[in-house]
């Protein structure tokens, strides 16, 4: 019987991603795909990205399923206009996941997200000003090497700054590099997808690091290993399922049920603020970008010296009776209580 894969695409509609997922959609033994990415294509696009001009102005992603539609009609594509810090993590639960980022921080998140979920991953990058291209492959565990495992202190030093409220980040760096390159990038991909799937580890490129010299036609390969003092854990949850119907389920039963209550990689505020027209918001609310000013329209975020990063019963009593909806809880996000670990599923 064929297998029926799952693959997530983060930076769907990216240099590498926006030519990876024709490959992908061709593929024998892949059912679905998940395409994340949360902007839509300009004008400059153009120049590097695998899209017409008509699809400037469009959402990457849903520019990418009607494509992807149309080369294999039977293919299930879901579409995630966010970025993968902020997609709950139960979706990305799938057979592998491809990361195409530009963002070293982004990256770092996604790093913990595939170990967490014990997920395989292929991540890859490239380097326009010395026509580098990058691809890697993981398959997580205790003594898996991991994104982090070759950093050092330089490293650590070049990921973006992201704040706390979320008002201002620092942009990831362009990489410069040109459409060939990232459509180089995106068959050595395809081709690392399929010797996984094929269960051809020996040729793969798990645990190393393949980097193509397109300036001086050269294949270098880099063997990573564990290192003991990596910063991250390596750590890979037990998740379990946990219905509830979140527009009803209220913080104070689900503290009294769990005792605790943490989204890892987000933080919950009790006030929101407006970075736009300074609208103030008294509100328990996961800070991701789901609450929008009433007012302006752009993204509301809890201020830092206001946001914590795990609940449990000693809140204000206002708190306690809002619902898991109401504090921008999502069905399948994953939640914390203490050591274990819940996937939040929609009750019938």
């Amino acid at each position: 019987m064929e297998e029926r894969r799952h693959v997530v695409v983060a930076g769907a509609g990216g240099n590498t991603g926006s030519h990876l997922l024709p490959h992908l959609g061709r593929m024998n033994g892949i059912a679905r795909l998940s395409l994340v990415d949360p902007d839509a294509y300009t004008a400059a696009n153009l120049a590097a990205q695998d899209i017409e001009s008509r699809q400037v102005g469009e959402t990457k992603v849903l520019a990418q399923a009607a494509r992807l539609h149309a080369i294999n009609p039977s293919l299930e594509v879901a579409t995630l206009v966010e970025r993968i810090e902020d997609v709950p993590r139960g979706l990305l639960r799938g057979d592998l996941l491809v990361s195409c980022l530009d963002s070293r921080a982004a990256r770092q998140r996604v790093n913990e997200i595939v170990y967490r979920l014990g997920v395989p991953w292929i991540d890859c990058g490239l380097l326009g000003s010395q026509n580098l291209a990058r691809v890697t492959a993981c398959l997580p565990s205790a003594d898996a090497p991991c994104l982090e495992c070759p950093w050092g202190q330089e490293d650590y030093a070049l990921i973006e700054q992201e704040y706390v409220c979320g008002f201002e980040n620092v942009p990831a760096r362009p990489t410069m590099a040109s459409s060939a390159l990232g459509a180089l990038a995106a068959a050595l991909v395809a081709i690392e997808i399929a010797r996984l799937f094929a269960g051809d580890l020996k040729a793969s490129a798990v645990g190393c690091q393949i980097t193509l010299d397109a300036q001086h036609h050269s294949l270098v390969v880099t063997r990573n290993s564990r290192n003991s003092k990596c910063r991250f854990d390596h750590r890979t949850w037990r998740i379990e399922p946990w219905r509830c119907r979140l527009a009803s389920q209220t913080v104070g039963d689900t503290l009294a049920a769990l005792g605790s209550l943490r989204v890892e990689g987000h933080r919950f505020g009790f006030a929101l603020l407006c970075p736009g027209c300074g609208r103030r918001e008294e509100s328990l609310r996961l800070n991701r970008p789901l609450a929008h000013c009433t007012t302006c329209g752009r993204r509301m975020a809890a201020p830092g010296f206001e946001a914590r990063d795990r609940l449990d019963a000693n809140l204000p009593r206002e708190c306690l009776n809002l619902t898991l909806a109401q504090i921008g809880l999502r069905a399948e996000d994953v939640v914390s209580a203490g050591d274990w670990h819940y996937q939040l599923k929609e009750a019938a």
